[in-house]
């Protein structure tokens, strides 16, 4: 069905990737990539000079080494990148080619109606197929 599926999570709850790489396997060939992704939210540049100078690299690693630890022993490429999460989601889709994002989204409640969120803007930016976990 889909040849490159990105899965995301978010970098402080990553609690239903495993429900997500599921969904995935569901909708890929045989010779399918997975991969996934996480979002760090931009550090702003009043906080950056007082945080330590490997800061980023250091989350992301512990970020992937949360994902690694609740798929077990599965092997799928883990990206963490760092900006507007939904953005970042739209952007990587595009430059690698993929044809189906795996997102999740919780109901919406009062603030969404005005800020919107996440999976709302992945769908409304992707020029590829969204499927939405819940």
């Amino acid at each position: 069905m889909y040849k490159n599926i990105l899965i995301t999570t978010a970098a402080d709850n990553n609690s239903n990737v495993v429900q997500k790489i599921d969904v995935a396997r569901k909708l890929a060939d045989e010779d399918s990539t997975i991969q996934i992704i996480s979002v760090m939210e931009r550090i702003p540049p009043y906080i950056a000079p007082s945080l330590p100078s490997d800061y980023r690299e250091t989350t992301a690693q512990r970020i992937k080494d949360g994902i690694q630890k609740k798929i077990g022993d599965e092997h799928y490429e883990i990206h963490v990148v760092e900006g507007n999460a939904a953005h970042q989601v739209v952007k990587f889709a595009k430059r690698n080619g993929v044809d189906c994002i795996i997102i999740s989204s919780n109901r919406p409640g009062f603030p969404d109606h005005f800020m919107g969120s996440t999976a709302l803007n992945v769908v409304r930016q992707a020029t590829c197929t969204v499927t939405v976990v819940r």
